[in-house]
Formats: C-alpha cells, structure tokens, sequence
C-alpha cells in the first residue's frame, strides 16, 4: 500500500478527540483542498501483512486509517480492515466521502469519520443512514468549507449524534474556532476542535 507514515499519537478531532492510536495515512487524493495539511507524495510502501505486523500487538487496541484519501486503494483497504478485525482491534477510518465502502467492510468498522467537502460528489444519503458513521463538516472561507446557512439548512435532516462541526485553519490559535463552537452549539449538534494543531502535534 502507498502511505505516508505509520506513528503512534493522540486523536486530535472528531469523535475519538483525545483518545491514543496507531494512526496508518495512506497517500493520495481525489480532491485537492486549499490548506490541506496533509502532504500527499507517498513516503512508504508497505504491503498489508507489513501492516498488519506493526498493529499486531498494539496496546492501545485502535488503529485510525486516513490520509489522504484512503478508499483509493480500495482492495488492498478492504483487506487491511478484515486483517485488523481479526487481531480484534478496533478501527476507524476517515475519508471524504466520495468513494462507497461496500457493507462487508464497513461492518467491520467501528467508527467511520465522512467529512463531506462543499462541491463534491460525496453520497451524503448513503453514509447518513450508517448508524457506524458520523459526519464531520469543516466550516471557513476556502470554497470547499461549508457556510453558516448551508449547515442550518443541511444538518436539519440528518442525526445530530452523529454530526460535527470543526473550524478550518493549520494555525496554532484556530482564530475561528469560536464559530464553528457557536454553530455547533445552536444548531445542536457536537463541536470538534483540532488539538494536533493547537498544541503543534502530527
């Protein structure tokens, strides 16, 4: 598989905030976000028993897949997951949303983080009904960050456990964060805040 790293850290967003994993970025992506803090030129290339020998082990038992975007190497992915349920870790994975996992192998994930991007292709319907998906949306000003009014509007559908709202920003003082905390707190729904970034952490 190509990736970019394999390290071990604390979750800085969504709703496993603050909880250790093995995080495994894969490279590459379909989109190309203004201010992506992800460097996508592959740095590694490790097949999935590769992987599955680093995991095997792990004592924080939670592995997070991400990227990039890692459903463009959907087969080799779909086998890393069944690798990885099989050694009984529990695993998350986040992705933008444009691409179907089929069902086989999302039931074998714990927590799926789907950020739809404004302007994509993402198959909001599809992920919204997936009681093992939650739905994080990035507000700012970059064309594909959502607005106020189109997050009032769109999250009025959809289960509000299982939404997030996260500032955009790479800066260390996250100067928006209070909008996305005002938002989510008016609309009812759960704010995420991105402490690798506060506390300049990967």
């Amino acid at each position: 598989m190509r990736l970019i790293e394999v390290f071990r850290s604390i979750q800085g967003e969504g709703p496993a905030m603050g909880r250790p994993a093995l995080f495994i970025r894969l490279s590459g992506c379909n989109l190309r976000c203004e201010g992506c803090d992800t460097d996508l030129k592959p740095s590694l290339d490790l097949s999935v028993r590769e992987l599955l020998e680093r995991a095997e082990g792990e004592e924080r038992r939670r592995v997070i897949i991400t990227g990039g975007e890692p459903t463009l190497q959907m087969d080799e992915l779909g086998d890393l997951i069944g690798g990885l349920h099989r050694l009984g870790l529990e695993i998350h994975i986040e992705s933008n949303g444009t691409n179907i996992i089929p069902q086989e192998t999302l039931e074998r994930i714990h927590c799926a983080v789907i950020s739809p991007k404004r302007g994509s292709n993402c198959n909001l319907p599809f992920w919204a009904c997936k009681s093992n998906v939650h739905l994080k949306f990035v507000l700012g000003k970059p064309d594909w960050c959502w607005r106020d009014e189109e997050l009032t509007e769109l999250i009025s559908t959809l289960d509000r456990e299982r939404v997030w709202i996260m500032a955009y920003g790479a800066e260390q003082g996250m100067k928006n964060a209070i909008d996305a905390w005002n938002l989510a707190l008016r609309l009812g729904v759960n704010y995420s805040d991105r402490l690798h970034i506060r506390l300049r952490q990967r």
